[in-house]
Formats: C-alpha cells, structure tokens, sequence
C-alpha cells in the first residue's frame, strides 16, 4: 500500500504538470514522495496495532498479528514515521506539509479507539476517499502547477473507488473478527453477498464517471486511465459475483482492485511518456 500511495503522489503531479506544459522541480517532488511513503507507513502501522486483535482472530498474516514485529517497536514506528513525513513535507513546499498532516490526521482518525472511522463502512469510505484525495493535491502541490481538469478528474474517480470499492472489498473475509470487535460494516450488517455487489456496483459507475471525463478533456493519459479502468471494473465485477469466490478467496475483489489501482496509473504515465 506505500507504493500504492507514493504512485498516487507521483501520477498527481506529473498529470499537473504535463496538462500545465510546466516541468516539475525534481528535488521538490522527490521530498514530497519521501514525505508521502513516511506518513503511509506510519498510518499503516497504526492501524495493524488498533486491528491486532480483531487481526488474530481473523488469522491474518500481518507482522503484528503474527509476533513478526512486537507492539512497542511498531509504537515506536507509528512516531518516528509520522516526525520524518512532517520534517520531508515541510522541506517540499508548505502546501505538502499540510496536506501530509491532513493525511496523517484522516488516518488516525480511521484507526483511533475512540472515534475508529473503520468500524462503520461510510464513514470508512469517507476517510479512504479524502486520504486518497489528499495525496493526489499532495502531488499537485509538489508539481509546483496549478490544478487541472485532467489531474482533478483522475484523482477524483481513484479517489471515490478507494472509497466505494476498496473500502468495502477489504473487509470480505473478515466479518467474524469484525463482528466480534462490534464493527458494523457493510459486510457485517448486510453481509458478504450485498457487500460484493456494492462493489461490483460501484466499478461500474466509476467506469461511467471517467470515460465521461476522458471524453471531455480529450487528453491520451486519461483515455488510456479510462480503458485500463474498464477492464480493472469488469474484473472486479467478475471476482464479486460468483458463489466460488466468496468460499475460496474471500479478499479476490480487493485484490483484483488493487490491480487495477496500479495498472490505472502506470497506463497513465506511460502514456505521458509517449506523449
């Protein structure tokens, strides 16, 4: 997932900066990409201490949850992580440093015992969605160009599918564990068959959303986004529906998302490259 955020940070400012006919400042860029994988981390790492118990129930493989890295240290991690994405954020620009603390407070708010925005699947959509629109007008910012139609209609639909897909997609599988911690997630409240097709749902309207885009700005980076897009939504939809999948790989939507998310925004780069 930091590589997963560290692409978003990138793929923000380059699209700005292409559509801006405006080189990027390099040194800035690669600050702020420091500054995005540091303050990933520590949100990451926060939350596998706040789910260490809802994670040993559900069996998970997280160093955590599995003895593979011990509480204090991750504790430790959690600070240290946090104070070097702050110090790298403030050494790329302002607007970076505040966007990082932003993104560090969406995560925590996402994890903390006391207000835990992943133990109700809006309001986990909801902090997902602005973290990941965080790191977009991160890269924007570190770009040093102002926002454009292509780089806003790119990071708003990964942004709503972080939200509407993977914020949903990742709790198939794990609704005991859920259940036992009193989460009242989509799967857990409507179970696992009515969460899939929320899903499957979702990467069709999303599908909509950006060839609509694409087709009004017309530009080949968010064409090529929008066709990868296309089939990444058709396999989500595929690995949502059938009965197989929610007994053998509960975590197939996710996963066929986050291939997606990847593909998007290599097929968008490579396509700035070419053009």
């Amino acid at each position: 997932m930091q590589v997963m955020f560290v692409l978003r940070f990138v793929t923000g400012a380059l699209l700005t900066a292409s559509a801006a006919h405006h080189r990027p400042d390099a040194p800035h860029l690669l600050l702020g990409a420091v500054a995005w994988w540091a303050a990933t981390v520590s949100v990451y790492v926060f939350n596998g201490v706040s789910d260490l118990c809802e994670d040993r129930a559900n069996q998970s493989a997280r160093p955590l949850a599995s003895g593979r890295l011990t509480e204090s240290a991750a504790r430790r991690a959690v600070a240290v992580t946090a104070l070097a994405g702050l110090l790298f954020g403030c050494a790329a620009g302002w607007e970076v440093a505040e966007s990082t603390a932003v993104f560090l407070a969406l995560g925590y708010a996402y994890s903390a015992p006391s207000i835990a925005a992943k133990c109700r699947s809006w309001s986990a959509s909801a902090v997902t969605c602005a973290a990941a629109g965080a790191t977009y007008f991160a890269g924007v910012a570190a770009s040093g160009s102002g926002l454009t139609a292509e780089a806003a209609v790119f990071a708003v639909v990964l942004s709503l599918g972080v939200g509407l897909i993977a914020a949903v997609a990742k709790d198939l599988g794990s609704t005991r564990g859920d259940a036992l911690a009193g989460r009242r997630t989509l799967a857990v409240v409507r179970g696992e068959r009515s969460a899939r097709r929320f899903c499957a749902l979702s990467g069709v309207a999303l599908t909509v959303a950006l060839t609509a885009g694409a087709v009004w700005v017309h530009q080949l980076p968010l064409e090529a986004a929008a066709a990868v897009f296309a089939v990444g939504a058709l396999c989500v939809a595929g690995r949502c529906l059938p009965a197989r999948e929610e007994r053998e790989r509960p975590r197939a939507p996710y996963r066929a998302w986050m291939v997606t998310q990847y593909a998007v925004h290599l097929a968008a780069l490579a396509a700035l490259a070419w053009a």
